[in-house]
């Protein structure tokens, strides 16, 4: 068996359900938009999604502890491939923000599989760089999938954009079905949490994490008298950042592409701007652990949601002042990389090896537990207000106090930086 233990070779199997989940949000916010919907369409549509997300990675989480791992992988991959095909043939709106929520529910089944399947089939020795394996496929997987949707808006329809999305995730299946080895070893889903690689990447796939759920008792670090205690005040601190960085991230990324659309841009040159984003995005993860190194991670914290609030402080100001398209495309090609690529790696590397450093420190189903359901109701609730936002204030205000919220942040980041550990 232990000369089994090394092969990852399995990844490549799943990098055509990558490239069709870097532009599927961003697909169906124009989908929406294209067949007449609004703004508000559009958050109902994301944060049902987000809703159906975390409770899928709650259920689905717990059926990794019972189920076939391999045959969960398969279920959600031949399920969310039929659904985006369901979603291509759909002209209802409800209808869609109905597919897409059961879609993202059966797609958080294979998240949790597919991070513990590196700790099935890989030696120990070799989980570090099996973690940094997957995160590099499934990155460049979905720069590809921005990019090729950009170069396809330009001579072909969203809803065949979408079915080509759907197949690509069936032709996973297809491969997953032959190469995605049989685990031989059953490791336990809180595995997860002893290891910061394994950790990382299954936090990137979706920000919540359930152990099991929290007690009402364990919201009582978030008690006045713990927030005043120079000791006890870090991981209520830590946890309100998080909360705040969420909001204001549904707020922004919800709304931005159609903001973009409603701005007289092309579906291509809106998912070009989104390209770029992730470009930047995968090269800051490299660079993102010599700035932590350097910095530490409290102060990466800070200057990264500093860096990504003013960019959407700017890019609102923009919208604002200078109403037109080279306006958009500017401050897309500026300050959308610095906000979504480099701020968003920086930040998210460093918060969640202070993550982990709380779980693995104290209580780690409770402590967890109360973590993903706060970023769970940041994220939801972020999306959702962001249409009621926009249609009151305009898309330049809603981005400009989403920037603030972070701004804001930076303070609660600053004061965790003084803090013991």
């Amino acid at each position: 068996m232990g000369l089994k233990l090394y092969k990852d070779n399995w990844m490549y199997a799943l990098i055509p359900y990558n490239i069709a989940m870097g532009p599927l949000s961003t697909l169906i916010t124009l989908q929406i938009l294209k067949l007449g919907g609004n703004v508000i369409d559009v958050a109902y549509a994301i944060s049902l999604s987000n809703l159906a997300s975390i409770i899928g990675s709650l259920i689905w989480g717990f059926a990794a502890d019972y189920f076939d791992r391999k045959k969960q992988i398969l279920i959600s991959l031949s399920t969310v491939g039929l659904s985006l095909i369901a979603i291509s043939y759909t002209k209802s709106i409800n209808l869609i923000e109905v597919i897409y929520s059961i879609l993202s529910f059966l797609n958080a089944a294979s998240t949790t599989p597919i991070s513990l399947l590196i700790m099935s089939t890989v030696r120990k020795d070799l989980w570090t760089s099996a973690y940094a394996k997957l995160n590099y496929l499934s990155s460049i997987g979905y720069l590809i999938g921005l990019l090729g949707s950009s170069f396809l808006a330009l001579y072909f329809k969203l809803d065949f954009i979408i079915i080509l999305m759907g197949i690509l995730v069936l032709i996973s299946f297809g491969l997953s079905y032959y190469f995605i080895p049989k685990p031989e070893l059953h490791i336990e889903r809180t595995a997860l949490l002893h290891n910061l690689e394994s950790f990382l990447i299954r936090l990137k796939q979706t920000p919540t994490i359930f152990i099991h759920l929290p007690s009402k008792y364990s919201f009582k670090i978030f008690s006045p008298s713990r927030l005043k205690s120079i000791v006890s005040a870090y991981v209520p601190l830590l946890y309100i950042g998080m909360f705040l960085f969420y909001i204001s991230s549904g707020i922004f990324n919800t709304e931005y592409p159609a903001g973009l659309n409603r701005g007289g841009l092309s579906n291509s040159l809106i998912l070009m701007i989104l390209s770029i984003g992730m470009l930047f995005q995968i090269i800051s993860y490299y660079l993102s652990p010599k700035f932590i190194n350097k910095l530490g991670k409290a102060r990466t914290s800070w200057i990264s949601l500093l860096i990504r609030g003013s960019s959407y402080f700017m890019i609102g100001l923009l919208t604002v002042t200078i109403v037109n398209k080279i306006s958009l495309i500017v401050s897309g090609v500026i300050f959308y990389p610095l906000a979504a690529g480099l701020a968003f790696s920086a930040f998210y590397t460093a918060s969640s090896i202070m993550i982990f450093e709380v779980v693995k420190s104290g209580r780690e189903g409770s402590t967890l537990g109360v973590y993903s359901t706060l970023t769970g109701i940041a994220m939801t609730f972020g999306s959702f207000i962001s249409g009621y936002m926009v249609r009151f204030v305009g898309f330049g205000i809603t981005y400009m106090i989403a920037g603030t919220i972070l701004i804001f942040n930076v303070f609660i980041f600053k004061t965790i930086e003084k803090l013991p550990r």
